[in-house]
């Protein structure tokens, strides 16, 4: 009995570890993508200091999603580029064709919203931030990422009009 509880803490922290391993080879080696960030009610007085995210990009991918007639998956992948700021557009839904060149893969989440229906998620929809910082934030214009190879996306910091450091 023992062995196999030591056997599922061995297992259990080489898990972590490995999801751990990837996150900062992300952050390590991703590339820099800016998403302009769109209103939404920014504060939770039950949760602490944190902003509520939403991004331009998601609205762009839901009315693709409608056009097209693609039926929203839980987990699926846009097709983005980045103009010469790193400010990331959205380019089209993939569907498994070739990139070409300055195109890169944004994976995004098919969530329900808090108002009713689903939204389209870019890896988070809050930034927590410490107490009595609300001010510094509200500046914030951009989320920052940090994205890999196949578009998994890691939300690094908020940044102001000009891109700047909050």
């Amino acid at each position: 009995m023992k062995r196999w509880i030591l056997l599922a803490w061995v297992l259990t922290l080489g898990l972590a570890a490995f999801a751990i391993t990837g996150k900062e080879r992300l952050l390590a080696h991703g590339d820099t993508v800016y998403l302009r960030l769109a209103p939404v009610d920014p504060r939770s007085l039950m949760q602490g200091d944190y902003m509520a995210l939403n991004f331009a990009i998601a609205d762009a991918i839901r009315e693709a999603l409608h056009r097209q007639g693609i039926e929203p998956a839980r987990e699926q992948v846009a097709v983005i580029r980045r103009d010469p700021r790193g400010e990331a557009t959205l380019v089209r839904l993939h569907t498994g064709e070739a990139l070409a060149g300055g195109e890169q893969l944004l994976r995004f989440q098919t969530v329900p919203s808090r108002w009713g229906g689903t939204q389209a998620q870019v890896s988070t929809d809050a930034y927590f931030f410490q107490e009595g910082q609300g001010a510094r934030f509200e500046k914030a214009r951009y989320g920052e990422f940090r994205v890999g190879p196949d578009g998994q996306a890691l939300l690094v910091g908020l940044r102001g009009e000009d891109l700047g450091a909050l």
